[in-house]
């Protein structure tokens, strides 16, 4: 079986008790802002760079909130990833309007952090990390779906 390695940079936009999503047009599942690291760039500074390129916009990294394993498969492909998560403000966002993607293949929108599982967030442990910080909880975050064996194809 083949595999892929991904060190993604996430960022976690909130407002308002909504998180902004992305979501792979023509697929199921969503997803949090933010993409690859480039050999030798930092991870916020790939955050920085990755939301400017989706969205059009600058933002601030506002703390960092942990770290998220996970794999999954998918046309007999295994996929394992670490996602370093921080949280970020666009003072430019409004959580009455969904932004615009620059990127044709991606949408975004708004949705309440309590209702994450009916979007298919991926990688599923943020479905409950994410209301967890809503309510104050300020430790840092690692979890991994590593040790399951549960793959993103039996998630619902």
């Amino acid at each position: 079986m083949n595999s892929k390695f991904h060190h993604l940079a996430r960022g976690i936009i909130i407002s308002q008790d909504q998180v902004l999503l992305a979501h792979a047009i023509g697929h199921q599942n969503t997803f949090l802002p933010g993409g690859h690291i480039e050999f030798g760039e930092s991870v916020p500074d790939a955050l920085k760079r990755e939301i400017e390129e989706e969205l059009g916009l600058s933002c601030y990294i506002d703390g960092y909130l942990g770290s998220v394993e996970h794999r999954w498969e998918k046309n007999k492909e295994l996929h394992c990833e670490i996602n370093q998560v921080f949280r970020v403000k666009v003072p430019e966002l409004d959580v009455l309007q969904s932004p615009v993607s620059l990127e044709s293949h991606i949408e975004f929108y708004w949705a309440s952090v309590y209702e994450l599982a009916g979007h298919h967030l991926q990688p599923y442990p943020f479905r409950k990390l994410i209301p967890q910080l809503v309510r104050g909880d300020t430790s840092i975050w690692w979890e991994s779906t590593l040790k399951d064996g549960i793959t993103a194809d039996n998630i619902e």
